[in-house]
C-alpha cells in the first residue's frame, strides 16, 4: 500500500524523542493488531543491533503509573528491541487520539494486503465516525480508493481471510463485490482463491460468463437426475419386491447400503 498523509493527527500533538526504558513500557490491551511473526521479529531484532533505531516509537502515558508508558505505535520495534537485549528504546510522547494513532500506524504498514488496508480503513472510519468524504480529506486519501475498500468488505469475513492470505488483488476483489448474483459471485470467489481470476477477465465477463455457464450446467444435471427418478425407483422397487418372494439373503455392506437408501428417502418424502 502507498504512504496517506494524516492530518488529523496534528503536528502539535508530538514531543520530542526520549529514551525510555524498555522495561517501563506495556503493549496496549486494544492494540488493533493482534499477531506478531516470531521470524520477522527475530529479524528485526538482528537488524537493530546491525543498524541501529531508525524512527521512534510513540509512546503516551500509562493512567495508572505515571512512570509507566503504553505503546500507542511501534509494538513491533519495542519487542525486537526486548529480544535484542536493549534496556532503553528511542521514543515520542503522544498525547493525541491513541486508538486513531494505532490505527494509522497498522494502515501504513508495507506489507499490507488489500483486505488489510479495507479492514483498517474501515476501523479508522468507525472509530473516528467519519463519512468516506471526511475520512479522504482527513487521511489525504482519494476517496474511490476508500470506497472501494468498503464495497470489498461487503464480501464474506471467511473469503476475506482466505483471500488476504492469498493476496488476491484489490481490483479483483472489488469486481467480485459488484456481481450481484449470489451464485455467480460464489463462483468468483472460487476462481479467485484458485489463482484462476484476473481483472482483464473481470473486465470482459469472461469470468462471470464461465460461472454462469457452470451453474446453467449444474441446472440442467440436476434437472436431469430429477426426472430420472421416475424412471429409477420402478426398478428398485421390482428389485427388492424379488428379493423378498425368494428370500433373498442380503450381505452386511447389502443392508448398509438398503438403510442409507431408506434414511435418504425419509428425508426427502418424511
Amino acid at each position: 500500500m502507498s504512504q496517506v498523509d494524516a492530518p488529523f493527527l496534528g503536528e502539535g500533538k508530538f514531543r520530542h524523542s526520549f529514551e525510555a526504558g524498555i522495561d517501563k513500557i506495556s503493549p496496549d490491551p486494544n492494540q488493533p493488531r493482534r499477531s506478531f511473526d516470531q521470524a520477522a521479529l527475530d529479524e528485526l531484532a538482528e537488524s537493530l543491533k546491525a543498524q541501529g533505531q531508525l524512527q521512534p516509537i510513540l509512546l503516551r502515558q500509562d493512567p495508572s503509573h505515571r512512570d509507566m508508558w503504553i505503546v500507542v505505535a511501534g509494538e513491533r520495534r519495542w519487542r525486537a528491541a526486548k529480544l535484542a537485549g536493549w534496556t532503553s528504546i528511542l521514543a515520542v510522547p503522544h498525547e493525541g487520539n491513541s486508538t486513531s494513532a494505532a490505527l494509522m500506524e497498522n494502515l501504513m504498514r508495507v506489507d499490507l494486503n488489500p483486505v488489510e488496508e479495507a479492514r483498517g480503513i474501515r476501523n479508522l472510519l468507525d472509530h473516528n465516525n467519519w463519512s468516506q468524504r471526511k475520512a479522504a480529506v482527513e487521511l489525504g486519501m482519494d476517496q474511490a480508493r476508500i470506497s472501494r475498500a468498503i464495497r470489498v468488505l461487503s464480501l464474506p469475513e471467511e473469503f476475506l481471510d482466505l483471500a488476504g492470505k492469498s493476496a488476491v488483488p484489490m481490483n479483483v476483489l472489488v469486481g467480485i463485490a459488484r456481481e450481484d448474483d449470489t451464485v455467480c459471485r460464489e463462483g468468483l470467489m472460487r476462481k479467485a482463491l484458485a489463482g484462476e481470476l484476473t481483472v482483464a477477465s473481470l473486465k470482459n465477463k469472461s469470468a462471470a460468463e464461465e460461472v454462469q455457464m457452470e451453474k446453467a450446467v449444474a441446472q440442467g444435471a440436476n434437472r436431469r437426475r430429477r426426472l430420472n427418478i421416475a424412471k429409477t425407483a420402478p426398478k428398485i422397487i421390482e428389485m427388492l419386491r424379488q428379493a423378498e418372494e425368494n428370500n433373498t439373503a442380503f450381505s452386511t455392506a447389502d443392508i448398509a447400503a438398503l438403510r442409507s437408501l431408506y434414511e435418504e428417502l425419509s428425508k426427502l418424502v418424511g
